[in-house]
């Protein structure tokens, strides 16, 4: 008969639910362990998909569902999460996202807003190249009836405007691959911030200076590489700024080449079949507590708030974290306290606690909405995805800007993406956009919906911080930081892997994870959880691993 082991996950992202899926489909079915899987999300949906919406007219056989937030995958970064996702049967397609990055300048008594823009990049990894903003196109559209020979003088001047720039820009892109490459990159790289690295690679020199190239390099870094990096992990500039450079330039390298992809039928099929055969979800229910079995001190029960009331559930032998830091801890605390000061166990907790208070959090907010004003001015410069950060060297009113329900500060980037609508949508409907992080409000009147999110941001004591609960051996001297073989930090397990009595109590997370906090981390960090803690401390062999194949 086999043996049950009940193993709890909190929270049901794409952690939670590949933690979830994994000790649901065992891949030994000879194995003597059975597992008994429950998984906790205190929203009344499961979290990957419960911030979507449905967006549904009378033209179209079933609701437009747009997810939220947008979840793109670039082939070079996310091998995990795309190993999964065939594994799953899940569909997605290319989506080779062109950018524009603009400027944007608030209202004055003298003018009205604009959003300039002043980088057009049409995809296709590069081979799309580039096109010339419109803001260029200035000179040349005001010598309109002002004679032929000055609209070819205008004109030329145009051209030769665009074609500096554009030089100026592939020499800046080529030095950005030169640093980002793993090989050859120095050794203080590692430890850099963005901000410390953007200051330490400006280029000097008699003739650097005579060509301008300083002065290209910064402007780069600030109207290019920074709004990018704050779309990508939804953060301020200021914490882009904190963020260590590594992770940022292996983003680079590994994404060079790539193609941009997304699910074809959205979130909502990737939740469906990693909980195909899940059987205990628990759905909105707040933990409010976990603590010893009064029965068994080596087991934990959670205590929960539901809408029918408080309901215990006993029994655990693993809980899986798979929440925000700042959310595991007060729960990791409540445990901890329930310990008895003698027990080794609450040492081992109370090194989690630690480690998982370092990791930062930035709110950000998503609105889907019609506005076409939260896009660059000219019809020309807009592309699929719209960069537009605040222009620091035009006078502004502070009062304007700020946290309000469909805003956030002017540090952060406003990232707005132009929806593809499914077949079958009417034409005479307005386009739909989603819009990351709004630092200028969409009409009222236009708004579709909004949500409120959290999203990990890492920092320098982060990064350290991670060695206990992540790490990774074997990278060979030409891969990059995530590239290594990843193995479970001694923080993991609370002592259950050192054989102290216990609950596991595992951490798992976009956050645990050698990269960006993004997606890949939520696989990665969730296998390596089940596979080199649950299902090792339980005996549990596997022939080879879901995502990676097999196993040594």
């Amino acid at each position: 008969m086999a043996r049950q082991v009940k193993v709890a996950v909190v929270g049901s992202g794409l952690a939670g639910l590949t933690a979830t899926y994994l000790l649901s489909n065992p891949l030994n079915q000879e194995s003597d362990v059975e597992f008994e899987v429950h998984l906790f999300e205190k929203a009344p949906m499961l979290g990957m998909d419960c911030s979507s919406v449905s967006v549904g007219t009378e033209a179209l056989e079933e609701a437009w569902r747009v997810d939220v937030p947008m979840r793109s995958f670039q082939g070079g970064y996310y091998p995990q999460l795309i190993a999964l996702y065939k594994r799953l049967g899940v569909a997605f397609r290319e989506a080779n996202f062109s950018y524009s990055f603009s400027l944007l300048t608030p209202c004055s008594p003298t003018q009205d807003r604009q959003i300039n823009t002043t980088m057009i990049y049409n995809g296709l990894s590069g081979c799309a190249g580039v096109s010339i903003p419109s803001i260029l196109e200035e000179p040349y559209r005001v010598t309109k009836g002002k004679g032929l020979l000055k609209r070819a003088f205008a004109r030329m001047w145009t051209l030769g405007l665009f074609v500096l720039v554009t030089l100026h820009l592939l020499v800046c892109y080529v030095r950005t691959l030169y640093y980002a490459m793993p090989f050859g990159r120095p050794k203080e790289v590692e430890k850099m911030t963005f901000g410390a690295w953007a200051q330490w690679s400006v280029p000097r020199g008699l003739l650097v200076r005579w060509t301008g190239m300083d002065f290209a390099w910064k402007d780069y870094v600030e109207t290019v590489l920074l709004p990018l990096f704050s779309a990508v992990c939804t953060a301020p500039e200021e914490d882009v700024m904190n963020h260590p450079v590594e992770e940022f330039l292996d983003y680079i390298w590994l994404t060079l080449g790539s193609h941009h992809y997304v699910v074809v039928h959205g979130v909502r099929e990737v939740v469906e079949r990693l909980t195909n055969n899940a059987q205990n979800i628990h759905l909105a229910s707040t933990i409010t507590s976990i603590f010893p079995d009064t029965k068994d001190p080596n087991l934990t029960n959670i205590h929960c708030d539901t809408p029918d009331g408080s309901r215990v559930h006993g029994g655990f032998h693993h809980i899986i974290f798979a929440t925000q830091a700042t959310r595991a801890v007060p729960l990791l605390t409540s445990y901890r306290d329930a310990l008895h000061p003698s027990n080794p166990k609450r040492c081992a907790v109370e090194a989690q606690i630690q480690c998982l208070e370092t990791f930062k959090y930035c709110s950000t907010i998503v609105v889907n909405h019609t506005d076409s004003t939260m896009l660059p001015d000219d019809p020309n410069d807009r592309r699929d995805l719209n960069l537009i950060c605040l222009d620091h060297d035009a006078p502004q009113e502070k009062s304007v800007f700020g946290w309000s329900a469909t805003t956030v500060p002017p540090s952060y980037t406003m990232a707005t993406h132009v929806l593809r609508p499914p077949r079958g949508y009417p034409t005479h409907l307005p386009p739909v956009y989603q819009t990351t992080n709004p630092v200028i409000p969409p009409e009222e009147k236009s708004i579709l919906s909004v949500a409120k999110l959290e999203r990990a941001v890492l920092t320098v004591q982060a990064k350290e911080a991670l060695k206990g609960l992540y790490w990774e051996e074997g990278r060979r001297w030409w891969q990059c930081a995530s590239q290594g073989t990843p193995r479970l930090g001694e923080l993991q397990g609370a002592g259950r892997m050192s054989n102290v009595q216990g609950s596991g109590i595992w951490i798992c997370g976009s956050y645990v994870y050698a990269g960006i906090p993004l997606l890949e981390g939520c696989v990665v960090s969730a296998q390596t959880v089940v596979e080199q803690g649950v299902y090792a401390t339980e005996g549990v062999h596997i022939p080879f691993s879901v995502t990676c194949g097999p196993l040594s």
